[in-house]
């Protein structure tokens, strides 16, 4: 499922929005992990909230990919088509699978 605002809409739905959750299986995946940082604040006071529930997601779509391709045997030149946006981050901000 894709992200979804936490303010309602004007028809008391919600708007798509940033993020989305992940839930990984097999045998080798360490389990009982959040990775990322759950929000001290959910209203629009929130650091990370920019208006109506829209929130900036703490981790990127990137470093939950990267780590998923370099299992699945991408290459070094693959990376940049399977995560362009890798050179905006530290690397300390990807997902360590070893």
């Amino acid at each position: 499922d894709f992200a979804r605002t936490l303010a309602p809409n004007t028809g008391r739905g919600s708007d798509h929005a940033w993020g989305g959750n992940y839930m990984m299986f097999g045998g080798s995946v360490r389990g009982r992990q959040i990775v990322g940082t759950y929000p001290d604040v959910l209203t629009d006071d929130g650091d990370n909230v920019i208006f109506r529930g829209r929130m900036v997601p703490t981790t990127s779509w990137d470093a939950v990919f990267f780590p998923l391709a370099e299992w699945a045997g991408a290459t070094a030149d693959d990376f940049k088509y399977i995560c362009p946006n890798q050179d905006r981050f530290p690397e300390s901000h990807f997902i360590d699978v070893g």
